[in-house]
């Protein structure tokens, strides 16, 4: 019976790691921005996925040729959850990635070893009108 169990286990990590769009998604079930608004929270890793169109085409990004991605999130209090995030911070995983000379692993190994990131998303708009997440490092 634990065999039988430990294959069908074994079918839904393959299934659930070929359906995500990052590794980190895998076993984790995604966070709305309502959830996490004006909380303190605590990066422990990140990842990144690709963007896609209307039509569900990856979007390249003309000047490098390379698929463009978002940013993608765990915190210390929710490690069942991951959390996509808008342009901004996906910038700071870039810059996080790229401190590591472009070790995703060693980066998260880094990141979880120094505590993590303290964060808190708030709501707002741009000059248009449209709504926005900012985030604010804590520290």
């Amino acid at each position: 019976m634990e065999e039988e169990k430990m294959s069908f286990n074994s079918f839904v990590k393959s299934a659930q790691e070929t359906t995500s769009l990052s590794a980190i998604m895998v076993g984790r079930q995604k966070l709305e921005t309502e959830e996490i608004l004006g909380k303190e929270l605590t990066i422990i890793g990140f990842d990144f996925a690709p963007k896609f169109d209307k039509e569900g085409k990856t979007i390249v990004d003309e000047s490098t040729g390379e698929v463009d991605t978002f940013g993608v999130v765990v915190f210390k209090e929710m490690e069942d959850k991951y959390y996509c995030v808008g342009t901004v911070f996906t910038k700071v995983c870039h810059v996080w990635l790229a401190d590591f000379d472009g070790d995703l692993e060693k980066a998260n190994d880094e990141l979880k070893k120094a505590g993590g990131v303290r964060v808190r998303f708030t709501a707002s708009k741009t000059k248009k009108g449209n709504n926005l997440t900012s985030v604010e490092v804590i520290g």
